[in-house]
């Protein structure tokens, strides 16, 4: 179908709007990222049912914090990305990680329980986080720096509209049929954004001697920068403070509140909206003031969450912590990338995005058992969402300290 000629220029200045007079190119590879995005947002939006779907099939908070450790495999072996790349462009690598993991994640059609599903889950993350260091050399080839973040705000609205969309529709889904029919659907909207992303064109691949080099080898390259590693201390301590309060989330809402995957599905609605709201205001924040102000922020912000999840005896009494959620995903998803493109050497953009990744692996790795292992020590659980909280505007503080550096 063809646009009418008024109507694509209506559009076209609309997209001039919000991301910038661009070339040819930059345009065309916005628009494949923005349907590649929207595909893939079906896809997120069912993900994040995961956690309430294993704690429905009998598991403990515990098994959450499994779940939540494993997913950060792929950060930790980040670095095989700059492996696989000596032999493959960084879209061949991502796409073919992405895909084979979108195929996998179509499996759970066939798990029966809380373990086989956690295996499935498993897998896919390892395949859809490794190649984060490729997809950020692939940023950084196809959208000018000054562009940038109005272009990942304005691609990552097309995705949170999706999710907006999909998520009390998802909830009703999984009420009405269950998961392995509605994830298996959701496995097909993410194959199908991969296959889309194809279809970028990429103007500059990297050089060979950006890919001769392990993980380790990145991290001593980064070690010497004082910003990057004080704005990492940052990073960990939001990951952590993420991660003690957030196996405990899917046990307030089963629970202690009762609330049904359709009230969770309605307050994942209102997450999407601040999400949506939120791209726009950090893509913004990140061009004017830099990604380290927009992270910031982004942890700043995060500490509202853990204390709706302390003191709520009701679902609604969580709204605040869903906006902030929504929130804090946008700008971690535009900041983190950002800040690591801002903070590197041009040349040394991969190296920088492995040790980036494999910081927030390990952290990841270890955090989500915090909370339990507090729980388990006869610590209440609304003094472990306020430990959270501090730690968050303790992350809040290092990562200013870096901008200020």
């Amino acid at each position: 179908m063809t646009l009418s000629p008024h109507l694509a220029a209506k559009l076209r200045n609309i997209e001039t709007q919000l991301a910038g007079l661009l070339e040819d190119d930059v345009r065309y590879n916005l628009r494949v990222e923005i349907v590649s995005a929207v595909a893939y947002g079906v896809f997120m939006a069912a993900l994040t049912f995961l956690p309430a779907v294993l704690t429905d099939l009998g598991g403990m908070p515990v098994l959450v914090s499994v779940y939540l450790s494993l997913s950060y495999l792929g950060h930790i072996f980040s670095g095989v990305s700059l492996l696989f790349m000596r032999k493959l462009t960084p879209k061949a690598f991502a796409v073919t990680s992405w895909t084979l993991g979108r195929l996998i994640f179509m499996l759970t059609a066939i798990a029966d329980g809380a373990p086989l599903l956690l295996a499935i889950a498993t897998v896919m993350w390892l395949l859809e986080i490794v190649p984060n260091p490729a997809y950020a050399r692939i940023l950084q080839s196809i959208y000018p720096i000054s562009h940038r973040g109005k272009i990942m705000a304005l691609v990552r609205f097309g995705m949170a509209l999706t999710i907006l969309v999909a998520t009390p529709l998802i909830g009703l889904g999984l009420d009405r049929l269950g998961y392995p029919v509605v994830f298996l659907l959701a496995g097909v909207f993410g194959l199908l954004s991969s296959l889309v992303f194809i279809k970028m064109r990429i103007m500059a691949e990297p050089s060979g001697t950006q890919l001769n080099r392990s993980s380790l080898d990145a991290m001593r390259i980064v070690m010497h920068n004082r910003r990057f590693m004080t704005y990492q201390i940052g990073v960990v301590l939001f990951g952590i403070a993420i991660l003690t309060a957030s196996p405990l989330y899917p046990d307030v809402q089963i629970n202690r509140l009762q609330l049904s995957y359709t009230d969770l599905g309605l307050l994942g609605l209102i997450q999407s909206v601040s999400w949506l709201v939120g791209y726009f205001i950090w893509g913004r924040i990140v061009d004017r003031y830099g990604a380290l102000r927009c992270i910031t922020l982004t942890f700043v912000i995060l500490a509202v969450a853990p204390v709706a999840y302390a003191f709520a005896t009701s679902g609604w009494m969580l709204v605040p912590a869903f906006i902030a959620t929504g929130l804090v995903t946008a700008g971690a998803d535009i900041g983190l990338t950002s800040s690591c493109l801002e903070l590197s050497e041009p040349d040394r953009t991969q190296e920088y995005a492995v040790a980036q990744s494999t910081i927030i692996g390990l952290r990841g790795f270890v955090a989500p058992f915090l909370g339990v292992g507090l729980l388990g020590l006869g610590i209440a659980q609304p003094v472990v969402f306020l430990l959270a909280s501090s730690l968050a505007l303790l992350a809040a503080f290092c990562s200013e300290r870096a901008r200020r550096m």
